[in-house]
């Protein structure tokens, strides 16, 4: 069995995690980063990575105009100490990434050309450059340069399938390398940034549909085995889709001839923020009055200025409006310094909650992990300089090694994650009541038990990540059905009003029991 010691551990390979790493290396920290693949192919981050809205690129913005914006597409669920950090310190991030090789759009003079995205009342996004033709470059590959520029210990297609702790502290984690065989790493701080889970529903935007090593929910199981809380797992993006359209000023048509979204947002119309876009598509198809679509109108992109090629669309075409999922807004409850409940595990990104509530606004994924990502990797720092490694009990490292090869069956783990897709998709979805929730739950907690007792584990990896996916799916079914209203990414056929109570609060779930899921809620961070 190999063993790796180290000051901090990153586990991940977006962009979060290597943020992390390069934020915890440039402290002086002795860092490793292990991903399940490899750092700029895998993940969502290479293909996701776009749009880089940043706070105070425009004159017309403010502090004041960036919280309301950031609130309002939350739905009021955020932790205002959360995105008081965005706010400081997106410019001087978006300037670094730019430093490390990121190239952005610019304009004719040589400024960053600066555009107005969903969910914004100001031109706050940046555009990763070579978007013509639906093709954009991989600002993953500068961030990975990076990481190995600053000394990073870097392990890839290995994966993490537990931390281990020492009492209530995370001191490492239990690891299978490319061929299967154990790795131990001895941290004296974790910084968890894995990803999501973007597997989870059977419809997905083409950046987080097939790629290498996909997020199956594993950053979930970790943070959960491990006792961290989550919240705001009821919240769901899902999004409109192709996403171009409102870039080009495109107007959402269903069939008999109204533009939709004068109904549901007449202000801000297709840059609403993309929960009420996804809820306008559903409920328009749901009551009858879909297909809903964009009439590309001759010279509209031209008009929209958006320096991008015409190639996809061309006047005359008539393009369907459809929905897809894109990521989980929820997960382990961070704090200002991204310390997680769990002493000596930091996490960011998909990997963490508290930041968005119920949605995003556009371009601001790319914001929240290099913000947390770097302010997770320097706390990390800070903390394995002032800390002493704790070694590792040989009976943690044993149970591990036990629970992977027990529960031994004949049932397909691909077969179980299609089920577990489904189901969500049908049931826990862009609408669900306390019937479907209630039904979906019982069923999730069936395949969980599958998952544990009776898989083939023909392939260690693909069976954990089986039951990463349906322990995540009932997390969220769970939270859905605690959440007794509608707002922003969460919608409820039997509360379809948004409750003032509700607001101020997230839904809590941890871990209690024989792996069970406890619900509570939390008071939201409003200072």
């Amino acid at each position: 069995m190999r063993q790796v010691t180290t000051d901090v551990l990153v586990i991940g390979g977006g962009s979060a995690a290597t943020r992390a790493a390069i934020d915890a290396a440039r402290a002086g920290a002795q860092t490793t980063l292990v991903d399940k693949g490899r750092p700029s192919e895998s993940g969502s981050s290479p293909h996701a990575l776009v749009g880089f809205s940043v706070p105070m690129l425009d004159d017309a913005d403010s502090e004041e105009l960036f919280f309301r914006d950031w609130i309002s597409a939350s739905g009021g669920v955020c932790d205002r100490n959360l995105v008081r950090q965005i706010f400081r310190n997106g410019r001087t991030v978006a300037e670094d990434v730019q430093k490390i090789g990121v190239e952005f759009i610019s304009n004719a003079d040589g400024t960053w050309f600066i555009s107005k995205r969903a969910g914004h009342s100001a031109r706050r996004t940046l555009m990763v450059k070579g978007l013509g033709g639906g093709k954009h470059s991989n600002a993953m590959a500068p961030l990975r340069a990076e990481v190995e520029k600053q000394g990073v210990n870097l392990l890839e297609n290995t994966m993490v399938t537990r931390l281990l702790k020492s009492g209530d502290r995370v001191v490492g984690a239990y690891a299978l390398d490319e061929a299967g065989e154990p790795i131990v790493f001895n941290a004296k701080a974790v910084v968890l940034a894995a990803g999501g889970a973007n597997r989870i529903y059977s419809k997905l935007c083409s950046e987080v549909v097939e790629h290498y090593k996909r997020t199956m929910g594993d950053s979930y199981s970790l943070a959960f085995h491990a006792g961290a809380p989550f919240v705001d797992m009821e919240f769901v993006q899902f999004r409109d889709s192709p996403p171009a359209g409102p870039i080009y000023g495109a107007h959402y048509m269903n069939r008999l001839g109204e533009r939709i979204m004068e109904k549901y947002d007449p202000v801000a119309l297709e840059t609403a923020p993309r929960y009420m876009m996804a809820r306008a598509v559903y409920w328009e198809n749901l009551e009858g009055r879909g297909p809903v679509v964009w009439h590309v109108e001759k010279d509209q992109i031209a008009r929209s200025r958006a320096p991008v090629g015409e190639a996809d669309y061309k006047p005359g075409d008539i393009v369907e409006i459809v929905l897809m999922f894109q990521r989980l807004t929820g997960g382990p409850h961070i704090d200002e310094n991204a310390q997680t409940g769990v002493p000596g595990l930091f996490a960011a990104g998909e990997s963490s909650g508290g930041a968005l509530g119920g949605d995003r606004m556009q371009g601001c994924g790319f914001l929240e992990t290099q913000v947390f990502g770097g302010i997770a990797g320097r706390n990390a720092a800070a903390l394995a300089k002032a800390s002493a490694l704790t070694p590792i009990d040989a009976s943690v490292i044993e149970a591990e090694r036990q629970r992977l090869a027990s529960g031994r069956g004949d049932k397909d783990p691909a077969e179980l994650v299609e089920t577990v897709r489904n189901l969500m998709w049908e049931q826990a979805g862009v609408v669900s009541n306390r019937a479907l929730l209630t039904d979906a739950i019982q069923k999730l907690q069936a395949l969980r038990k599958t998952a544990r007792d009776s898989l083939d584990l023909g392939d260690v990896g693909a069976a954990e990540e089986a039951r990463s996916l349906a322990l995540t799916a009932e997390l969220v079914a769970q939270a859905k059905l605690a959440r007794e209203e509608t707002r922003s990414g969460h919608g409820r056929t039997d509360f379809p009003d948004m409750d003032e109570a509700w607001g101020a609060k997230h839904v809590r779930l941890s871990r209690t029991g024989a792996d069970a899921v406890a619900v509570s809620s939390v008071p939201v961070v409003m200072s």
